[in-house]
This record gives C-alpha cells, structure tokens and sequence, in this order.
C-alpha cells in the first residue's frame, strides 16, 4: 500500500481472497468497516501508530488470520472487528484501549488467554462468544459492568479475574462456560443478571460479595 495512504474506505478489499499479507503505511489512520472481510488468505496484520478505531467487521471472517499487531493508538475495536478470526491464538491489547464492541472477538476458537487492559471502559455483548479455547481472562482496572453474553459458551474457561471496579455481571454472562471450576466476585458488586453462570456445571466454589442485595433468578 502506497505510503501517502491515510484512510482506507468501507468494503475496500472485502472477500479478495487472493492478499496474503498486507504492509500498512505508518500515515494511515482510518480502516473502514467490511474493509477486509472475509480475506480469507490473509494471515497477518501490523496496524501502524496512529490508528485509533478498528470499525464493525473490518477483519470479521479473516479465517486464516494468525499474526495481529496492535498499536498502542487504539482506543476502539468495533462490533465484529474480528469475527470468526480463528486462527489467532494470541492477541495482546495496548494499554489505550477504551471500548471493545459487541462480538469483537466472537467464534476466536483458538484464543487461549485474554488480559483486557486497566483503560477498558466498555465491553459489548457476546464480546468473546464461543472463544471455546479461551481458557483464562483477566480483566484489570476501570470496568465497571460485563455485559450480556459476554463470555457465553467459551466452553474451556477455566480462570476468570475480575476487577474491583465492577458493579454489575449481566444476564448471562458466563452461560455455558462449562469448565469453570470456581470464581471470586469482587467485593464492588451489587448486581448479578438472571442466569449469570447458568449451565456453568463444574462450578463448585462461588464467593458472594457482602455488597449482593438479591439473587435472580437461574443465577446457575
């Protein structure tokens, strides 16, 4: 790609099967949405300093995506960013990041472990859906709430750190995290969604904060 390059439209490259690897310029700034879905021969990606949001889908069905490189800009990866990208194994997210959209990281299969940084704001529904090789998340710093969904069917997730920020876990924020032994809810929490760990069948030790004022419903 040339090096005057700053932004790269909606659907640019979508479904060109035959890039391989791409080398962005360090004056790029903008990746529209769609812009390389479903490039299914690509296999790594190293975003330059600058790029601040990743929009809906722009890496979505990237099936053969192994290497990301994130820069430490970023500050939004949006809804389906990486959809279905489950080739990717590991992924580090820079310490800029602010909000990670609904289905970012849905069906990463191959995702074994997760840190989302001290900066991170908000977390969308079913943010990692069916990574079903996620086994450990730590989640550090300034969440305030999991979302609905959010770690649904990840079905080898074994460790889960949660932050002292957190107030509330949404409805069914771990359903179906099937190995998922035991988990310590923050002494911040006050709310708990309906169905939280449900279908979570080897739990066998939950710590309850103090600060609990109810149970719902299917809780597990």
């Amino acid at each position: 790609l040339p090096s005057s390059l700053t932004s790269i439209g909606d659907y640019a490259f979508q479904s060109c099967a035959w890039i391989t690897s791409l080398t962005f310029p360090s004056s790029l700034t903008s990746l529209g949405s769609y812009a390389f879905y479903s490039c299914i021969r690509l296999s790594s990606i190293s975003l330059p300093e600058g790029v601040t949001e990743i929009n809906a889908w722009t890496f979505g069905n990237c099936t053969s995506l192994v290497s990301v490189s994130l820069p430490s800009t970023l500050t939004r990866i949006g809804a389906d960013a990486f959809y279905q990208c489950n080739k990717i194994a590991s992924l580090t997210l820079p310490a800029s990041l602010l909000t990670i959209e609904s289905y970012a990281f849905a069906y990463c299969s191959l995702l074994t472990s997760m840190t989302l940084p001290s900066s991170l704001t908000s977390l969308g529904e079913y943010a990692f859906n069916a990574c079903s090789g996620l086994t450990e998340v730590t989640i550090e710093g300034s969440l305030t709430s999991l979302a609905t969904y959010t770690f649904y069917n990840c079905t080898s997730l074994t460790s889960v750190t949660l932050p002292n920020t957190l107030t509330s876990i949404g409805p069914t924020a771990f359903y179906r995290c099937t190995s998922l032994a035991s988990i310590t809810i923050p002494s911040s929490v006050n709310t708990l969604g309906s169905g939280a760990f449900y279908q979570c069948t080897s739990l066998t030790e939950i710590t309850l904060p103090s600060s609990l004022t109810s149970i719902p419903q299917q809780l597990f």
